[in-house]
């Protein structure tokens, strides 16, 4: 029994970082891995703009985070959707899924290589409030800073790892990419805090996981002491984990409903 655990475990590690290698290797040849960090500097001079000349500069550690979270939310959405239906339409998937590495942590380990382009898009965004607007956005507390950014890099993919489980299972990838961005964004509270929404809708925002990590990070710029830091952190790691079982359990199951019928879609 112990030594078939130690197995299961060393076969998802190696999924895992075969999965998170591969994808590091497949972003250095391909220039369309950086187009979602096109948008960080512009998404940064567009929201410093609309916080200087509204008379709200002290909003301005908002306009610089905000253009992170949504980079790694829409490098999130175009990934899991884009990696499957290529592995669809060139006929490895069906490898894949017959391999003995673990398929479901080979996504994850890919998504989570994939989350590696926030730390770029965070300094687009940094560089260019400080040069356009002389805002160069203070880090009072470096270790909540960077707790959020890497749990917050865990949960996006973790999410994105769920959303994959959807695009194994149906052929609509690009419509739930095209559905799920600025829902998200605004649900997240990245821009404008959820504290801000009415009730009803705050207590939805508060399961969306971005609506802690964004508050975390705002919080690390302050030099006030971090209120609730440990709860904001146990919910990042529930949230994570939560979206990240799911996906693992629905892909799980898929492979169990594609033996059975012999074949990946009904068709």
């Amino acid at each position: 029994m112990t030594e078939h655990l130690t197995k299961r475990r060393l076969t998802l590690l190696t999924g895992f970082w075969t999965g998170f290698e591969f994808q590091i290797v497949t972003m250095r040849g391909q220039a369309e891995t950086y187009f979602a960090l096109i948008t960080a500097p512009f998404f940064a001079l567009l929201y410093m703009s609309i916080m200087e000349y509204s008379g709200r500069s002290d909003l301005n550690t908002h306009a610089v985070i905000a253009p992170m979270l949504m980079t790694l939310w829409t490098a999130a959405l175009s990934f899991s959707g884009e990696m499957i239906s290529a592995n669809r339409e060139n006929g490895r998937l069906e490898l894949l899924l017959a391999s003995p590495t673990s398929f479901p942590m080979l996504v994850f380990g890919r998504l989570c290589a994939c989350m590696l382009l926030g730390l770029p898009s965070f300094a687009m965004s940094y560089v260019s409030a400080g040069l356009a607007f002389g805002y160069w956005m203070p880090i009072h507390h470096p270790g909540v800073f960077a707790g959020a950014l890497l749990l917050t890099a865990l949960a996006t993919a973790a999410a994105a790892t769920a959303l994959s489980s959807a695009f194994v299972l149906t052929l609509g990838a690009r419509i739930v990419q095209n559905t799920l961005s600025f829902p998200v964004y605004l649900l997240g509270g990245v821009i404008v805090p959820v504290s801000l929404f009415p009730g009803w809708l705050e207590g939805i925002s508060r399961l969306v996981f971005l609506s802690w990590s964004a508050d975390l990070l705002r919080a690390s710029a302050s030099p006030e002491p971090v209120e609730n830091a440990g709860l904001h952190f146990a919910m990042l790691l529930l949230l994570g984990a939560a979206s990240l079982a799911f996906g693992l359990l629905s892909i799980v199951w898929f492979l169990h409903r594609a033996r059975q019928l012999g074949a990946l879609s009904k068709e």
